[in-house]
């Protein structure tokens, strides 16, 4: 089955319009932790055309409690573990694996690769880079997210719009709270949910 008649196969449930408007996106992924790893099979599972993903780390056995990686793949690179399985899943979505540190000069030379990012690190001090780069960049767009942990309630989490960015999360946990998948993955599904929603709405923000 080639290509074509595959996606149009496994995309058969959501509307034949969204499909088109997904396959026509590239979308950046930064960091390919707890929120990356789930951000970009969600994505690549509704369609998204084209992803880049960048994390410099490799896996470690106490990512596997909330991240989509196995013990096998203990040792090996995230983004291209990533990649890979994507690739096997839905092999008509196109993905880059960059296994990259992102620091602020960094970020600035890949700003022209697309116009929507989603910051994923588990580093606090990186987000807050992420945020400040692209508040001096109004034509590129972030979605962030901060306050991840521990076993919070769903009414704490918050998604907030504020121009280019969209800020996601409960603002206040900390990671000495804990890290666990119920609570991360809520987040994670948010993040992909309003990066569609920003597709749907045509490049910004909103219902």
């Amino acid at each position: 089955m080639d290509d074509t008649a595959l996606r149009e196969k496994v995309l058969k449930r959501q509307l034949p319009k969204d499909n088109a408007l997904f396959q026509s996106q590239h979308i950046t992924i930064l960091g390919c932790g707890g929120l990356g790893s789930n951000i970009a099979m969600m994505l690549s599972r509704a369609g998204i055309g084209k992803l880049s993903l960048y994390d410099y780390d490799t896996i470690e056995y106490s990512n596997l409690n909330r991240q989509n990686y196995t013990v096998d793949e203990i040792g090996q690179s995230k983004v291209a573990i990533t990649k890979a399985k994507i690739q096997k899943t839905v092999p008509y979505v196109r993905v880059e694996a960059f296994d990259q540190r992102i620091d602020p000069d960094y970020l600035e030379s890949i700003l022209h690769s697309s116009s929507l990012f989603i910051e994923a690190f588990d580093d606090q001090q990186a987000k807050a880079m992420a945020v400040d780069i692209f508040m001096h960049h109004p034509d590129k767009y972030l979605i962030t997210a901060s306050g991840v942990s521990g076993l919070g309630q769903l009414e704490d989490i918050q998604v907030k719009y504020c121009d280019n960015l969209c800020l996601i999360g409960n603002f206040k946990t900390t990671p000495d709270q804990g890290l666990y998948l119920p609570y991360v993955s809520i987040v994670a599904s948010l993040q992909a949910l309003e990066a569609l929603k920003w597709i749907k709405n045509g490049g910004t923000y909103g219902k």
